[in-house]
């Protein structure tokens, strides 16, 4: 039965605290499931009363690190973001979000929102909520037994962006050439973002690539510069299509392994001299995206900077959590290219790392784990004093190691996720850092039980 949006809006934040308070997690999604049961208009009746309209951030990584970084760009501006901190990014988690931040009428406490958004659910969030600005940053091979072929979602995405109106804007990743091609019917003005650091690049693809040939006429890209996965600057021998010239630009690099990057970037209105504390050059790229995005919002310098200084990383984003006098650097690493930037960022911390490596295969994973053997844990085994093998699927994590090089003596097959990283502090020596790589639920598994033994807030009351 349809009921008023107080109603709905009322019974979404009951469901919410009593989550949090039952100690069954952030209830980011199954209130919202419950909102959109009761009431299936009411994401757009909220969304309409926002005085700044709505931002929408997708893409396959980087969703929820660009986002917080707007969000923090937002706040230091003086606007407060409604906005899915926790990463609950389909429909349900959107809906759930903005219920909880409004009063029991439905009208929102917040200026503006900001939602990262499922590639999948990116069409209809579009049409839902009606976007000011759409911020995509890359697409990669990830859950395909969920999603298909990346040709086919990047169809479902190209349509959905046909629906912005004039008004409204699209930040494109030029570094990625499926990501670049995107938006072309749309009438929404199209910007750019991306990488020209001369410091910065590789010749040739590696073999995870996943986006090698022309948009155009299907011929094999050229890449003159190779950041990681299929990102780099590209053109096509065969009909001359080139990446997009950028808008917003890394013009120079400094990588820092885990410490993280300084950069310098160019814009139309600012040139920035910043230090992000987030290792990997695919944070590069999402620093890249939320600037681009601020300035775009009408944010100055100052906004950016300070939102920037104050940045608090998102769970599983390259936390830092002392436990039992260590250290857990826990990563998300749930795809070939992400995972293999991962492993290129633990290069630099030298070898004899501890690791514990969790593979899930649960529905928000994927079932299909055969991506790991894209991975190159070839260049993991050689850092590694020991790997634990964790997760749903610890044996499969175990066997690819194993064809990696990894020898028997420092492998360990360990299902259980607490008991996984007992022995990792077991066999760690205080002081040391303990690298935790784990796929998507694996990571709000080892949050919760960090959560539980009292080392960490809940990941909902992280940021």
């Amino acid at each position: 039965m349809k009921v008023s949006l107080s109603v709905a809006v009322a019974t979404g934040k009951i469901l919410t605290a009593l989550s949090r308070r039952l100690g069954f997690g952030a209830g980011s999604n199954f209130p919202g499931k419950v909102i959109l049961r009761m009431r299936p208009e009411a994401p757009e009746e909220i969304a309409s009363r926002l005085t700044g309209g709505c931002v929408l951030v997708s893409g396959t990584n980087g969703k929820t690190t660009t986002s917080n970084l707007l969000a923090g760009m937002l706040r230091a501006s003086g606007l407060q973001p409604v906005h899915n901190k926790v990463g609950a990014n389909l429909m349900t988690g959107i809906t759930a979000s903005l219920a909880q931040a409004s009063d029991r009428r439905g009208k929102p406490r917040g200026d503006i929102g900001l939602f990262e958004v499922d590639e999948a659910t990116l069409p209809a969030a579009i049409k839902r909520l009606t976007p000011r600005m759409v911020i995509l940053t890359n697409l990669f091979r990830d859950q395909l037994d969920r999603y298909g072929e990346l040709e086919s979602l990047s169809r479902k995405i190209d349509a959905g962006l046909k629906g912005l109106s004039g008004g409204s804007c699209i930040l494109l990743n030029a570094d990625d050439p499926l990501v670049a091609s995107l938006g072309g019917e749309s009438t929404a003005r199209k910007y750019f973002y991306g990488i020209e650091s001369e410091d910065i690049g590789e010749i040739g693809l590696r073999h995870a690539a996943d986006s090698k040939n022309c948009r155009s006429c299907g011929e094999k890209l050229s890449f003159s510069a190779h950041f990681f996965g299929h990102m780099g600057k590209y053109s096509c021998p065969n009909c001359g299509l080139e990446r997009p010239a950028v808008d917003f630009a890394a013009t120079r690099v400094e990588l820092k392994g885990t410490a993280g990057s300084r950069l310098d970037i160019s814009t139309p209105l600012w040139n920035l001299a910043l230090n992000l504390g987030l290792p990997g050059l695919y944070n590069v790229q999402n620093l890249l995206a939320a600037v681009g995005g601020a300035e775009l919002l009408g944010l100055d310098d100052h906004n950016i900077e300070a939102g920037v200084e104050g940045y608090s990383t998102a769970f599983g984003r390259g936390e830092r959590i002392p436990i039992a006098g260590r250290t857990l650097f826990l990563v998300l690493s749930k795809n070939p290219t992400g995972f293999n930037e991962v492993i290129r960022t633990l290069g630099t911390e030298g070898r004899d790392l501890p690791i514990v490596a969790a593979l899930n295969d649960r529905i928000a994973d994927g079932r299909d784990v055969s991506w790991i053997w894209d991975v190159d844990f070839e260049e993991l085994a050689p850092l590694a004093r020991f790997i634990i093998a964790s997760g749903t699927r610890a044996p499969d994590m175990a066997l690819r190691m194993k064809y990696a090089g990894l020898d028997a003596a420092r492998l360990t097959v360990e299902g259980n996720l607490k008991k996984a990283l007992d022995k990792a502090i077991e066999r760690s020596h205080e002081g040391e850092t303990i690298y935790a790589l784990t796929t998507y639920t694996a990571t709000l598994d080892m949050r919760r039980l960090l959560t539980k033994i009292g080392v960490a807030a809940g990941y909902w009351e992280a940021n």
